[in-house]
């Protein structure tokens, strides 16, 4: 058995009304309901794409709508979006560079290290982050060996990679003879630098390194994640202040001040995100050879403080119950 023309247009339009926030439907949600369904008898009929695109984005607007005369909920809200915009920008940044090239294992590059050098002994291994937030990896071989222009190239080559660069240099102390090596190379989505220095007694050091390629979507996901996250944080700031509004005062001043508490506490990691979105940004084009603007000990802990903040925001969230 068909349905009902008027039941079909009533469920079409509770679910256009589902862009409203649920405190707007509970309030005016029958109402509205009842009036579309009256228009349409009136010879309306279903609703038009433009009453449609109407109905959704007036009730997004709502959603983006703050309780009125809060200007403490304007000054969080604010807030809010610009910190959940540090963690969205981290965010779209990771999520560039997951398609990149994978660099190679700390056991890879010891075998082809061995190869490239001539050198049996294990070589030091240094995975590191770029200041794009890139992945790379360095050897380090330090040692006896002797110096071979063949070996090298075979060694690249025979792993896959196409030689960009080669040059020698010969040192012009007669007493101690030196000779330097630099090269580079690429293979897919990757890159590779290194060097090599000898001198007379047979003492050698080598260092390569190998980075992936910047892909293209790495700083558009950065300004996506950007956006979504100052987005997501007006939002919980707004649903936040509609669930406050109402309650006692008790429970307001409570919520008020674990809110505060949780903002302050991501404020820590917000500022290392921007730091970082900042040079993500301003990084040179082309994937040139990865630099490190932060070592470890001017970087600020950062997983304590985003606990914190998390702690405080479910606690400030789970305060204001109705009833």
């Amino acid at each position: 058995m068909q349905e009902p023309m008027s039941a079909q247009l009533e469920r079409r339009y509770q679910r256009l009304l589902r862009a409203y926030p649920r405190s707007y439907r509970s309030h005016r949600g029958v109402e509205m309901v009842t009036t579309l369904l009256d228009m349409a008898e009136a010879g309306r009929g279903r609703p038009s794409r433009w009453q449609a695109w109407h109905l959704v984005l007036s009730g997004m607007r709502e959603r983006f709508r703050l309780p009125t005369r809060r200007p403490l909920a304007w000054a969080g809200a604010l807030l809010a979006a610009v910190l959940l915009g540090g963690f969205g920008a981290v965010a779209g940044t990771w999520l560039g560079w997951r398609t990149a090239g994978s660099v190679p294992s700390a056991g890879e590059l010891r075998a082809f290290n061995s190869a490239l050098t001539g050198m049996p002994a294990p070589c030091a291994i240094y995975p590191d982050r770029s200041a794009m937030n890139g992945p790379t990896i360095r050897a380090r071989a330090d040692g006896v060996a002797g110096y071979s222009d063949t070996r090298l190239r075979a060694a690249l080559t025979g792993a896959g990679w196409q030689i960009t660069t080669f040059h020698e240099r010969h040192g012009d102390d007669v007493r101690a003879p030196v000779e330097w090596v630099t090269y580079r190379a690429t293979k897919g989505g990757l890159k590779l630098d290194g060097d090599g220095f000898f001198d007379v007694s047979g003492s050698a050091s080598y260092r390569t390194e190998v980075w992936p390629r910047e892909p293209a979507v790495v700083r558009p996901l950065t300004i996506a994640g950007l956006v979504a996250g100052a987005l997501v944080g007006w939002l919980l700031a707004v649903a936040f202040g509609f669930r406050v509004r109402g309650t006692g005062w008790r429970r307001r001043r409570a919520a008020t001040a674990l809110s505060t508490i949780a903002l302050a506490a991501t404020a820590v990691p917000a500022y290392e995100h921007y730091r970082d979105v900042y040079q993500v940004m301003v990084y040179q084009h082309g994937s040139p050879i990865p630099y490190i603007v932060y070592g470890t000990g001017d970087r600020i802990p950062i997983l304590g403080w985003t606990v914190i903040g998390l702690a405080a925001i479910v606690a400030a969230l789970a305060v204001p119950r109705r009833g």
